[in-house]
């Protein structure tokens, strides 16, 4: 019968040292990586808004030349007036697409540098606004932080919990918004997805809170189910 020999392993204090330096060199290079890709975005989308902001510069010269014409020899043709108009409704195109530029650069920013964002599906920056019709305004993003940031289908649902006559009532997004059809909503996303619509209660109806779920399209399990406290603005 064969004798076992006990296995020796020699320990050095260097080992620890060099451990550690390897850790401190990964940790390093993920910092690193994580900072050159946010400089890298929004490099882009800063270069997106200055080519934006140099249309709209252009356009703006172009309409007052044409006003000034206008004014010059009090033209009233049909044709100029038109093209006048189509002129001004193509910078207000080009305002709100800068408008919504800056506010992507603005979620892209607060995505990278919000070291409390849970990881995975969360949903943020909900805005609720009164409109003078009585209907309202909501607006809510849907935002996804994993390790490998890459576009991914997301189901979405949303609904308006309150009261009405004395009794409990949960009510879905597509009972109270006539541009949704049912729920779930399909979402694709890479870093964000910013939704919005327009809400008309029914009448005696006390709206609460506002509930929204978010879950990957291949799983049945809801990765984030937020309420937030019903607060009108404007």
């Amino acid at each position: 019968m064969a004798e076992s020999k006990p296995v020796v392993i020699n320990y050095s204090p260097a080992q620890k040292y060099w451990l550690i330096a390897a850790v401190i060199a990964v940790l390093f290079t993920v910092l690193v990586t994580g900072k050159f890709w946010g400089n890298e975005i929004s490099a882009k989308e800063l270069a997106a808004k200055a080519a934006l902001e140099v249309q709209v510069a252009k356009l703006e010269a172009e309409l007052a030349e044409q006003s000034a014409e206008l004014s010059r020899f009090s033209l009233s043709s049909k044709v100029d007036a038109a093209a006048l108009e189509n002129s001004r409704q193509e910078m207000i195109g080009l305002q709100r697409e800068i408008y919504s530029r800056d506010e992507e650069l603005r979620l892209y920013r607060e995505l990278l540098q919000d070291s409390k964002q849970p990881s995975g599906l969360s949903v943020g920056d909900i805005n609720l606004v009164a409109m003078e019709d009585g209907r309202i305004r909501y607006r809510w993003v849907a935002r996804q932080k994993t390790a490998k940031m890459k576009t991914l289908s997301v189901y979405a649902a949303m609904w308006v919990l309150g009261s009405q006559d004395g009794e409990s009532v949960k009510l879905s997004i597509a009972e109270l918004d006539e541009q949704i059809e049912q729920l779930p909503i399909s979402l694709d996303f890479k870093y964000f997805s910013i939704n919005q619509g327009i809400l008309q209660l029914p009448e005696g109806f006390i709206p609460e809170q506002v509930q929204i779920t978010l879950r990957y399209t291949w799983m049945d399990k809801i990765q984030s189910d937020q309420k937030f406290d019903w607060i009108l603005e404007g």
